[in-house]
């Protein structure tokens, strides 16, 4: 086995009430870090006396009575946890919330909306001990599509246009287009097309949803338009391919 194969990946638990308002930034540190997750602040604490993780990033603003600045009081209270960096993450940009926050014992304070590239540096930067090697930029450009990639598949019924989707992985509309074409071979268009096919046919299959249904679900605007992309993609309408796997079985 390769030595750096026994390395141990660096342990980042992330605390947020909406996990899902993360996902770009997670995808981002998924590729480098070992994540766990808490969706409160007791739940949080909890679960940094277990691990033990080598960084927290948590949300100011939590669910229940335990907010983010009370979480890092009791981390930094506690010996089992005193010494793990806590890193905020917030909609509270006045410069006295960023101060409070300093002052409960945090290392850093990142404002929203986030930049993935920017959390991603900032949490190189407060993690203990050896940091890992610097990412090459076909690492991190690999990372932005990847994070890309996880908003498309999230999001396929409403998809924010091409600009929207670029600033919520912290790129360019045109940086992350190429991107797209350089790692995938494909244009953005032509992965989201892809992608929407490619749900369909596991609504098709496993699921008794009408066509037209199935059209809206996956995001395309018109039953028709549905239909003609599907055709091209498998030389059948949707309702003869779900015919034919009907067949099969």
């Amino acid at each position: 086995m390769p030595a750096d194969a026994l390395v141990r990946r660096q342990r980042v638990l992330v605390v947020a009430g909406d996990l899902g308002e993360l996902k770009a930034v997670t995808a981002l540190l998924g590729e480098r870090f070992a994540l766990s997750f808490a969706t409160d602040g007791l739940g949080g604490v909890h679960r940094a006396q277990g691990q033990r993780p080598d960084l927290i990033l948590t949300d100011t603003c939590l669910p229940g009575v335990v907010d983010g600045f009370v979480v890092c009081r009791l981390l930094k209270a506690d010996a089992l946890t005193a010494d793990i960096p806590v890193i905020f993450v917030s909609a509270l940009t006045a410069p006295g919330d960023r101060v409070h926050g300093l002052e409960v014992g945090a290392v850093d304070y990142i404002c929203k909306p986030l930049w993935p590239a920017e959390v991603l540096a900032r949490v190189q930067v407060h993690l203990p001990g050896s940091a890992p090697p610097a990412p090459t930029a076909r690492d991190l450009d690999s990372a932005f599509v990847e994070a890309a990639k996880a908003l498309i598949d999230s999001q396929l019924s409403a998809l924010p246009c091409a600009d929207r989707l670029a600033r919520d992985v912290g790129l360019s509309a045109r940086r992350l287009c190429e991107m797209f074409r350089r790692h995938t071979g494909m244009t953005l268009q032509a992965y989201i097309s892809e992608q929407r096919i490619r749900a369909s046919l596991h609504l098709l299959e496993r699921t008794s949803m009408s066509v037209h249904a199935v059209a809206y679900e996956v995001g395309f605007h018109t039953p028709g338009n549905f239909s003609t992309a599907f055709r091209a993609r498998t030389g059948m309408t949707p309702l003869a391919w779900r015919r034919q796997r009907t067949l099969d079985y």
